[in-house]
């Protein structure tokens, strides 16, 4: 899949402090370590405890887009270290803010859903730069909000299982210092592959689960 080489050279460029010009800490762990963290809660509790599934994706979504908004700002932009401050702040506020919100669980899944098959489409189909892709992906988000529900009581799991399962390859591709873009996951034969069996494991998995405690409960 195409690139923006803007981002990409940005993201290069995150292994060198901007302030000092010296060599500093490689804060790409950190983002990579946050993504598959943050995807594998969603990847687990989405039939159980799914306001915590919405709550580590708020932090992670909100996390990364600070990062890329202050990036944009290029050298006026400050110091690494303040960047992720910022960004961990930021997604925190994310994060409590999808996690009370009770009545919209509903609408948030199926937004979560199509946020994902958007950018995977978006990715898969070399259509433009970042800005296209984030269109692509803010309009699939809407139609996922809007009928999601028409997957039922499965919904949570499939949100959880595909949104997880997105985030923790794109961490792990930042851990193995694969080149993409912010929060994006690169779209290749290995990465697909992982995907989609971190995806149909978590998704028996939650179905089971949700079985069991449904016999439980009788």
């Amino acid at each position: 899949a195409n690139r923006d080489p803007v981002v990409s050279s940005a993201f290069a460029s995150m292994r060198t402090d901007l302030a000092t010009g010296d060599s500093a800490m490689d804060y790409s762990f950190v983002l990579g370590f946050i993504g598959v963290v943050c995807g594998a809660v969603m990847l687990v509790y989405g039939a159980t405890l799914f306001r915590f599934v919405l709550a580590f994706a708020g932090f992670y979504f909100g996390f990364v887009l600070t990062l890329y908004g202050l990036r944009l700002f290029g050298e006026s932009a400050p110091s690494l270290g303040v960047q992720y401050l910022l960004a961990v702040v930021i997604g925190a506020a994310c994060g409590l803010v999808l996690y009370s919100l009770v009545k919209v669980t509903v609408y948030a899944a199926g937004g979560m859903l199509g946020l994902v098959l958007g950018l995977l489409i978006a990715s898969l189909v070399p259509v433009g730069g970042a800005w296209i892709n984030a269109q692509v992906g803010l309009g699939a988000m809407i139609i996922g909000a809007v009928f999601g529900r028409k997957l039922g009581a499965h919904l949570t799991i499939y949100a959880s299982a595909l949104a997880g399962a997105y985030v923790t390859v794109a961490g792990l591709a930042v851990l193995f210092g694969m080149n993409t873009a912010y929060g994006i996951m690169p779209t290749s034969a290995q990465t697909l592959t992982v995907f989609a069996v971190f995806a149909v494991v978590s998704i028996l998995a939650q179905l089971r689960v949700r079985h069991m405690r449904g016999i439980h409960l009788r």
